[in-house]
């Protein structure tokens, strides 16, 4: 009796298929889902955008961990928006998402399904579209150059971090221009020095800005307020690109 049982048990356990019983399958299916680009975000226009009919560069701003939610106007509090604020004038268009998460990363697809929209809404030179991420944005920026390498002519990722190991991934014609500060203690210098050097491994146009004394918040401001990073910016250009 009892070997009868464990003879049972094995069966079972072994998926041996009765008559009458239905049997187990794997198929293959096609998602009909689609991403919805449902991110709010400010757009900034210079002063000639109405009285010109040319094309003009573009910057994607991404934001840090603490402008994240449903609140857009909390874009405006830090970084590239806050300089415009202050009454900042750029020759550029300024796109800045907002990470509808307070706690996740950013949902990079949704970043880019909202470009390709802005770019279609606007006079974008698409040989001259650079991507700025601060520390959350930062990680956000080294995902875009690694999953849209031919969308952007330059990336800057200030105390960010990310995947080293598809960086042969990104444009072999896109700059990168990376900013971390010696104290920060949110983001490890480490993770930019890390990055950077990969890039200078696949012989990527790649430079590093090593701030002393510089903290988490303090390298975000000593970033944008160098005039030397929007003068480098706006001359990376595609030749690809169209």
């Amino acid at each position: 009796m009892l070997r009868n049982i464990m003879a049972l048990a094995v069966t079972a356990a072994l998926g041996v298929i009765g008559p009458g019983m239905a049997q187990a399958e794997q198929v293959a299916a096609t998602s009909a889902a689609s991403i919805t680009a449902n991110l709010n975000y400010l757009m900034y226009t210079p002063d000639n955008y109405d009285s010109s009919n040319e094309t003009l560069p573009l910057v994607v701003w991404l934001h840090g961990g603490d402008q994240g939610g449903s609140d857009v106007e909390k874009v405006r509090s830090s970084g590239i928006p806050k300089l415009l604020e202050d009454g900042k004038k750029f020759p550029f268009l300024v796109f800045s998402p907002q990470n509808p998460s307070e706690e996740l990363l950013y949902p990079i697809e949704k970043v880019a399904a909202a470009l390709d929209e802005v770019m279609s809404k606007y006079r974008v030179d698409r040989s001259r579209v650079y991507l700025v991420g601060f520390s959350r944005g930062g990680f956000g920026a080294w995902a875009m150059a690694e999953q849209f390498p031919d969308v952007f002519a330059a990336v800057v990722p200030i105390a960010g971090g990310g995947n080293r190991h598809y960086l042969n991934r990104t444009n072999e014609k896109a700059a990168f221009w990376v900013f971390h500060g010696t104290k920060d203690d949110v983001i490890p210098l480490s993770d930019s020095i890390v990055l950077y050097e990969r890039l200078v491994s696949l012989k990527r146009n790649a430079r590093l800005s090593v701030l002393e004394d510089v903290d988490h918040s303090g390298v975000e401001w000593a970033a944008l307020n160098d005039p030397a990073l929007w003068d480098w910016l706006l001359q990376q250009r595609l030749q690809s690109a169209q």
